[in-house]
């Protein structure tokens, strides 16, 4: 099976541009706003890679899918397990499953893929979990209930936010991460690993907050498209995935000129 990776940046030009702003000592919003334009165009063909795809799929379908009947015969068609929602451990582990077993079909995995898939284990693991009982163990009746909540517009503007902004922290930091490392001790831009894990925390807080502007069209979207035309093609979500990237990268570099 071969695997497609995102793009090298360190010859374009405004890659180059990246690395002369952290030698410059530029703020962490010009750093985040260049490096977002500088991979602009590996992410914006991420939305036609089958393996991110699949990820964003389900990212969209699986809320509507607990809501509806027949939920367990639905995870275990697309290869998740008719058993898998019974803790979110093993549902997260039952998708972990299907999106490999998706890129084995599709005879190859991508490192957009990769960062997706490990995009949206991290979100749902995280809102379900802030969302469930914590006295006690969930029910696979609650796990359904809470993952079923997320077809609103409104919880889904909310669960669209946090994977797109976990998913454009990830994905600045691909780039970003091996660069920043040439820039750490001595006299360089960040004097320790402190230093530069510091700055990477920040660029997260950042990318987050950035995303509200994804929260505010998600959830007029999702209603537009399910509720009103009670349609949901793969195009559809490949260009929702694009328009969110889009947006994010416009809105990084409203914030460098803002700051």
């Amino acid at each position: 099976m071969g695997h497609i990776r995102l793009g090298t940046l360190s010859q374009s030009k405004k890659w180059r541009d990246v690395i002369g702003l952290l030698d410059s000592g530029a703020s962490l919003e010009e750093v985040a706003e260049a490096a977002a334009r500088a991979s602009e165009l590996d992410l914006g063909r991420a939305s036609d890679d089958l393996s991110f795809q699949f990820v964003t799929s389900l990212l969209v379908r699986l809320p509507l899918m607990a809501r509806a009947p027949g939920f367990e015969d639905a995870l275990a068609e697309i290869g998740v397990g008719n058993d898998a929602a019974t803790s979110v451990t093993s549902l997260l582990a039952g998708l972990k499953r299907a999106i490999d077993l998706n890129a084995f079909a599709v005879g190859r995995s991508s490192d957009a893929g990769e960062l997706a898939k490990a995009t949206l284990l991290e979100c749902l693991s995280v809102q379900l979990h802030d969302r469930l009982p914590s006295l006690f163990e969930p029910t696979r009746q609650d796990i359904r209930k809470e993952l079923a909540s997320f077809s609103s517009g409104q919880n889904f503007a909310l669960l669209a936010r946090d994977f797109f902004a976990r998913l454009s922290y990830k994905s600045l930091d691909y780039y970003l991460s091996r660069e920043l490392a040439n820039h750490t001790g001595g006299d360089k831009r960040f004097a320790s690993d402190a230093d530069r894990t510091e700055f990477q925390r920040g660029l997260s807080q950042h990318t987050f907050e950035a995303s509200q502007i994804v929260k505010e069209f998600a959830g007029g979207w999702y209603g537009k498209t399910v509720w009103q035309k009670q349609s949901l093609s793969q195009d559809e979500i490949n260009q929702f995935t694009r328009f969110a990237f889009k947006k994010m990268r416009s809105e990084l570099g409203r914030r460098r000129t803002s700051a």
